[in-house]
């Protein structure tokens, strides 16, 4: 029975990368903290750019 502790202790091991994987992963999904911010409050949201009256469709270009 010297083989339980030992799986106990991996299992522990385990569980605790997992949370520590998933917590970084919870701290990157809402992206990388801006310089734009002071205080908690957020910088002004960029606005989407106006469509040209060219025949190109893509705004983005």
């Amino acid at each position: 029975m010297n083989l339980a502790p030992a799986l106990r202790a991996a299992l522990v091991t385990a569980a605790i990368a997992g949370a520590a994987v998933l917590g970084t992963q919870v701290a990157q999904a809402d992206g990388p903290v801006t310089a734009g911010t002071t205080a908690g409050t957020p910088a002004a949201p960029q606005t989407t750019p106006a469509p040209s009256s060219s025949t190109d469709t893509n705004p983005w270009d």
